[in-house]
């Protein structure tokens, strides 16, 4: 019985099979925007045996990122690992507990967990810092010190056993423990953020990033230490109604930001003038309100954005400059001529990898 049917299902595959190159559509541009990859290029036309050795792999490539209904494939793929089966990948996002997102690169979840200690990176960074401070302090220019810990350090419960912190000393408490100890103005982030979890969420589910809740959290922290109390900000007048945010840098990366929502809480504060001062390596923007205050400098990240926007209703100027790992040029911290420098980078950033370009020995 089966056997007068063959033809028909052998008709059915090779339409299957087929289906692809009859749905091949162009591509726009040579970038996949789920993927946020270039694809490959189709190789020309070989000149030597060099280039012929080298031409079967270049066209598999070029293949492979440009087959018909690839977009379509591909996102459903995502769709059926992240959102149903919750998988994660196996190199830049671990999805944990009620669907959280955790940043797998840099080594951020074991580094929160304790699994990895680079302590001659923590000593170097250490000493870099203290030699910062004392040159600052030569011209009345105090130093504080945060790091913006990672979202697996503060919501380490929602990863399985492995990836949690059994008690482990980790790279942020040799950190803090040693910048304190030697007279440098720091505040750990960890003890505040914790708190306010217990209020509402304090970092994103699909982002790599914190909240507005998270950040003002931290800027009161910060700013005790820098000695301004005056300076809270109250977090029921700093937060905007809840809305719902559409994915994260971290669904970006699985291929699913369209497919992902959460609710939050936008910052609500007055929106300051902003000026970019830089370009290229040196990514550098001022902000300014309209006030009298100090200019106040920030060497850090991405999770600084929000800081410099609660810093600002206080300050007379905020300037936010990248770190570059300890790499930035330290010509520009005596250009900006602040009154404050406060240092910033993020707890999987937080250790140099490079010099500063223009540091007085």
């Amino acid at each position: 019985m089966l056997s007068r049917y063959r033809r028909f299902l052998a008709l059915l595959a090779a339409l299957l099979l087929a289906a692809p190159l009859l749905f091949t559509v162009p591509t726009s541009g040579n970038i996949s925007p789920g993927e946020l990859r270039p694809l490959a290029t189709a190789p020309p036309f070989p000149q030597n045996l060099t280039d012929a050795l080298d031409t079967p792999p270049k066209i598999d490539a070029w293949l492979q990122d440009h087959f018909g209904l690839r977009s379509t494939l591909v996102h459903a793929y995502a769709l059926l690992t992240q959102v149903v089966l919750r998988s994660g990948d196996d190199i830049s996002v671990f999805i944990g507990r009620n669907g959280a997102m955790f940043y797998r690169l840099d080594d951020a979840i074991r580094q929160s967990a304790g699994l990895i200690r680079r302590d001659e990176q923590v000593t170097e960074t250490v000493n870099f810092l203290v030699a910062m401070k004392d040159i600052l302090a030569s011209k009345g220019i105090p130093l504080v010190v945060a790091s913006p810990p990672n979202a697996s350090t503060i919501y380490g419960d929602y990863l399985p056993s492995w990836a949690r912190n059994a008690g482990q000393a980790t790279e942020l408490d040799l950190f803090v423990n040693a910048l304190a100890a030697r007279g440098v103005k720091t505040a750990d982030l960890r003890p505040v953020l914790r708190a306010a979890r217990e209020s509402g969420k304090v970092y994103r589910l699909h982002d790599t990033h914190w909240t507005a809740r998270g950040a003002v959290a931290a800027f009161n922290a910060i700013a005790k230490v820098a000695s301004h109390a005056d300076w809270q900000i109250n977090l029921a007048s700093a937060l905007g109604p809840t809305t719902i945010v559409t994915g994260g840098d971290l669904a970006r990366m699985v291929g699913i930001n369209g497919d992902v929502t959460e609710p939050d809480q936008l910052l609500a504060l007055p929106i300051a003038h902003r000026e970019t001062l830089g370009s290229g390596l040196d990514q550098i923007y001022s902000l300014t309100l309209d006030q009298p205050g100090p200019t106040i400098l920030i060497i850090g990240d991405s999770f600084a954005d929000l800081l410099a926007s609660a810093l600002i209703q206080h300050a007379g100027r905020v300037v936010w400059m990248h770190h570059q790992w300890c790499g930035f040029d330290w010509k520009r911290v005596q250009e900006l001529e602040p009154d404050e420098v406060w240092w910033l980078p993020t707890e999987r950033y937080m250790l140099c990898r490079a010099k500063p370009r223009n540091f007085p020995t």
